[in-house]
């Protein structure tokens, strides 16, 4: 009895002792990020068989143990990745405001502005050549204007690009971090005897960081078998093993249906921030009479792109006998949006096919044996999430921001400085100015011209704006300025042009077999690096002027134009234009074949666009009801509501996060009273452990002094 006193005693000192060493740790780590709380597990150490009764054997402090949720700390995880996401979103929205921020400085709705009050004034004083390098002062600013906001955006984009990559590189250090505290955890961990709780305080660290980057869920077998993988499933970390994150450059895929014997690759040239799937719709070989055709979705196949018309765009797989660098056939690029697309083989084409091209860097999940899996964050033109995609953290932001944000807004941008070119070259193709022309440059470029220019294959910016008509040429006399005669193409027998047949080459021609009543060629037309140049017939005193267009062509090639180039990367002023304001047309050729220094019916034309509804196109959206001034407008505030989105998220998932926060803290988080409180209670006990063995020591001297 009196050993088990003494045994009793020792084992409540040490449970004691232990209790006291794990409340001191506690208040030494009270400010140390992702402590968990420690407590001492102690068990009654049963009893032995006695009579009168068991008799026990005092207390076991087994193990030190830390407080862990592991439901709350999930909980944490899962909602800290949203927050994550949605406050580094805010921040960079933030920056994405303020480039349409125009409360307090002059931008591209005040410029567009100023460009039509320009005009208008040319109306008023069309022969005033003060006025007309006004005018160009104003629209080589609203030029900048489109420009400096472009640039802006990219240089955003610029910064996501970099964002993504440090992100990248941490996940992947994460996650061989982790894979390496499961190997010390399983090496320190004893069941029942060691707990290597400062490891696993490392780990759950690591996790909640990899949250912020990445949405992460965790399996936890115990010991160091622990999984974390992607919400998508692909894992990080398997144990002791790891799976990288890569950011991979532009690339394509294809996705042939079951049975199909297409041969070839897509390829695409050009970038974009929307990932492009091609899927085939009707089959064949690019050689038949009917050829093959395909359509495209921006948005992963929930939508096919339209054109303004509303009818499903489809476009034709042809093939005019071109190869690749190893003699290889291929077909004619096709323009779609920003890409030239074409395909590697010319033959058995099938339809349900698809081909998905990535024209960006894109984030992967690399697998050893299957290869790359994209899981680029991807939101479609519905606002809703690709949820077999990544979905949380920065990284999600900065995709988000780079493809789906900037690139929406760029889309939107680049949609009102096309319209502006084509809707004010489409009336100044048609004017003259206070002199007449003895040659002019094509502004916009032909790729492939001896395709037809209405035909995505000759890929032309406005392409799809022309119409079936005919163009006027007026001529005059150079020294007398007297009308000398009218003219239009002649495209065989009679015929006017039409987009659907006629090349460019068939322009020149159609130009180069003009004649006159006298017979004589006034005009001789040639092809430079894709551009249509027209000029007098050499030694000839002959000028000419353009007139009525009902094809829209000069618009189209940029002919007698005041705009050279097609959205808010390249527009300018025609560089013609802008050596001779002469050439701006501020008049047109009147019924009698005159052009009057005083005539003001092409600026006022222009001007009045700043009131005239137009039909304003992305790919993905179409408006016809608005002034391009209200369009723009409307971008502006496209830009305040997805500010306000993202400030709304952040708030809301900020304030589900915090809450958690405080809950997992209650329990792993150290309470200074709570602790030495504590340690008065364990001081206490440790007091009497020692007087129980003091006690049973003065039994037992008690005891041997009876022989005495």
């Amino acid at each position: 009895m009196l050993s088990g006193l003494l045994n009793i005693g020792q084992s409540a000192l040490n449970a004691s002792q232990a209790w006291i060493s794990v409340t001191g740790n506690n208040l030494a780590n009270v400010d140390t990020e992702g402590y968990s709380r420690q407590y001492v597990d102690q068990k009654d150490a049963g009893g032995l068989k006695y009579k009168p009764g068991a008799q026990p054997l005092g207390v076991n402090a087994q193990q030190v143990m830390r407080f862990f949720d592991a439901f709350l700390e999930r909980s944490y995880v899962k909602q800290s990745t949203n927050s994550s996401r949605w406050d580094q979103q805010d921040t960079i929205m933030a920056s994405l405001e303020n480039i349409f921020n125009e409360a307090n400085r002059a931008g591209v709705s005040s410029s567009l502005t100023n460009f039509f009050n320009a005009w208008q004034d040319l109306a008023l004083r069309p022969d005033d050549t003060a006025v007309r390098e006004s005018l160009l002062s104003y629209a080589d600013n609203l030029s900048d204007m489109f420009g400096n906001t472009m640039d802006a955006i990219k240089n955003i984009q610029n910064e996501m690009d970099v964002s993504i990559k440090q992100g990248v590189d941490r996940v992947n250090d994460i996650a061989v971090a982790i894979a390496d505290l499961n190997r010390q955890i399983t090496a320190q961990t004893v069941d029942g005897i060691n707990n290597p709780n400062s490891l696993l305080d490392k780990r759950d660290q690591l996790v909640r960081e990899l949250a912020t980057l990445v949405d992460v869920e965790t399996i936890d077998h115990g010991k160091g078998d622990f999984r974390v993988q992607l919400s998508t499933g692909q894992p990080l970390v398997e144990g002791i093993v790891t799976y990288e994150l890569e950011v991979m450059g532009p690339r394509a895929e294809n996705h042939l249906k079951s049975g199909s014997t297409y041969a070839g690759n897509i390829n695409f040239v050009g970038n974009d921030s929307h990932e492009y799937t091609v899927e085939i719709v009707r089959g064949g070989d690019a050689d038949d009479d009917l050829p093959p055709q395909f359509r495209v979705s921006l948005d992963g196949g929930k939508t096919w792109l339209r054109g303004e018309d509303g009818q499903e765009l489809r476009f034709d797989i042809t093939n005019s006998g071109k190869t690749d660098e190893n003699g290889n056939p291929v077909t004619d690029e096709v323009l779609v949006k920003d890409l030239k697309i074409s395909f590697s083989s010319v033959e058995n084409f099938h339809a349900g096919d698809q081909f998905d091209i990535i024209p960006k860097d894109g984030l992967y999940w690399i697998e050893p044996s299957r290869g790359p899996q994209n899981i680029t964050p991807q939101i479609g033109f519905d606002g809703q999430d690709n949820k077999d995609r990544v979905t949380g953290g920065k990284l999600a932001a900065y995709y988000n921001i780079r493809d789906d944000n900037c690139g929406r807004y760029m889309d939107e941008l680049n949609a009102v400085a096309s319209t502006l070119v084509w809707e004010v070259n489409r009336i100044h193709s048609q004017g003259a100015g206070l002199s007449k022309l003895t040659y002019s440059q094509g502004q916009q470029r032909v790729e492939e011209t001896d395709q037809p220019l209405g035909s995505p294959q000759a890929i032309l910016p406005f392409a799809d704006k022309l119409q079936s008509g005919n163009v006027n040429f007026h001529f005059y006399d150079r020294t007398t300025g007297e009308h000398i005669d009218s003219a239009m193409l002649d495209f065989g027998g009679g015929a006017n042009f039409d987009p659907s047949i006629h090349s460019l080459e068939d322009v020149r021609d159609a130009i180069n077999n003009m004649e006159l009543e006298d017979g004589t060629k006034p005009l001789v037309a040639t092809i430079q690096d894709g551009k249509l140049l027209i000029e007098t017939a050499a030694g000839s005193d002959i000028e000419f002027a353009m007139g009525a267009d009902s094809s829209g062509l000069m618009a189209a090639l940029g002919i007698n134009t005041f705009f050279s180039g097609s959205g808010a990367d390249d527009i300018a002023v025609n560089s013609q234009v802008h050596n001779n304001t002469h050439l701006i047309a501020s008049g047109q050729v009147n019924g009698q074949f005159q052009i009057n220094a005083g005539d003001n019916a092409t600026a006022t034309a222009i001007g009045k666009l700043v009131d005239k509804p137009v039909t304003i196109t992305t790919l993905w959206k179409t408006v016809d009801n608005q002034t391009i001034s209200q369009y723009y407008a409307n971008l502006v505030t496209t830009v305040g509501a997805d500010r306000r989105l993202s400030k709304t998220n952040t708030e809301y998932h900020g304030a589900l996060t915090d809450d958690l926060s405080e809950r997992v803290a209650s329990v792993t988080g150290v309470n200074m009273d709570e602790e030495m409180s504590n340690l008065i209670k364990f001081q206490h006990s440790y007091t009497a452990a020692a007087k129980l063995i003091t006690t049973a020591d003065q039994m037992l001297q008690t005891l041997l002094g009876l022989k005495q």
